[in-house]
């Protein structure tokens, strides 16, 4: 179903409002889901190397500011099987009509369940602030029919300089922001007026911790939610090798403490290898729900 709103802004009271109407019917369809919402540390011990953490000082301790919530989120499924958590995080991207250096994440961790299943609860979640049935594009078909591979059977490495050619820019430009900039071009502009889930994503991205899909050589069990040109969603099953999780983090440079610390916990047997996960931008939510154009019109209280 296509849907779009002309309308250009908001009051601040609408503003409020549509958020607070989101997060009372995010809590509510995920505590029906039998999801505990727990509560991680803003401030962190250890940078996640991927240069986004601002850097903080609390008493005498130096840290930084979470720019993602995360593996400590997904620790917690040492305590229950189903865990979300609803806070700020902290990025130094420049400011833009999607982007702010504070802004609030809905992030979750499911153990023992499904790839399906995480879509299903996408879906749901989705729903809440785009009525209508979400669209589907399989990102490893749209590559094989653009570049004649077939990801089942080989893996993207000898087709980069063909992808760099038809995206029209240097061939040594790494893979990962290859797929970055095929995303962007080809399919993100399919999403306008809906809700377009982009599934089965091809291993070499920015995301190591996706599970890669049994008899592929590089599919992954991962997925991203774009709302009318704008990503609101993400969401994998966790990679259980882990051997080949610390081998892709490590490769493009993003196995960071924390990561270590969740790995280390699930050899030991406290956190389960299998389960899936999501996160979800809340002004972005937002903005999906009212055709607003700026993520800046919720940033309530930036006076301060």
């Amino acid at each position: 179903m296509s849907r779009t709103t002309t309308r250009p802004t908001l009051t601040p009271r609408e503003a409020i409002e549509t958020k607070s109407d989101l997060l009372y019917k995010l809590r509510t369809l995920l505590h029906g889901h039998g999801f505990a919402e727990v509560t991680t540390p803003t401030f962190r011990q250890a940078d996640d190397l991927t240069g986004q953490r601002a850097h903080a000082t609390v008493g005498s301790q130096d840290g930084w500011l979470r720019s993602m919530i995360g593996p400590a989120l997904r620790y917690q499924l040492a305590h229950t099987p189903r865990a979300f958590e609803i806070g700020p995080c902290f990025r130094n991207d420049p400011a833009d009509h999607t982007h702010l250096p504070e802004f609030s994440m809905l992030d979750l961790y499911a153990a023992q369940e499904s790839y399906e299943y995480l879509i299903s609860l996408a879906e749901d979640l989705v729903h809440l602030a785009h009525p209508g049935t979400a669209e589907r594009i399989s990102v490893a078909d749209h590559l094989g029919a653009t570049l004649g591979v077939d990801l089942t059977r080989e893996t993207l490495d000898r087709h980069t300089g063909a992808l760099a050619r038809h995206l029209d820019v240097p061939a040594e430009t790494p893979l990962h922001e290859l797929l970055d900039a095929y995303i962007a071009a080809e399919l993100e502009p399919r999403s306008a007026g809906t809700a377009l889930f982009l599934v089965d994503m091809p291993l070499g991205g920015n995301e190591p911790c996706a599970k890669l899909r049994e008899d592929t050589a590089a599919v992954l069990n991962r997925f991203e939610v774009f709302i009318d040109g704008i990503e609101v969603v993400h969401g994998y099953e966790d990679e259980t090798d882990s051997e080949a999780f610390v081998q892709r983090a490590s490769g493009i440079g993003l196995y960071n403490p924390e990561q270590s610390l969740v790995q280390q916990a699930i050899l030991a047997g406290a956190v389960p290898s299998h389960s899936v996960g999501l996160g979800i931008g809340i002004e972005r939510l937002a903005m999906a729900a009212t055709g607003v154009r700026d993520i800046h019109l919720f940033w309530q209280s930036a006076v301060f």
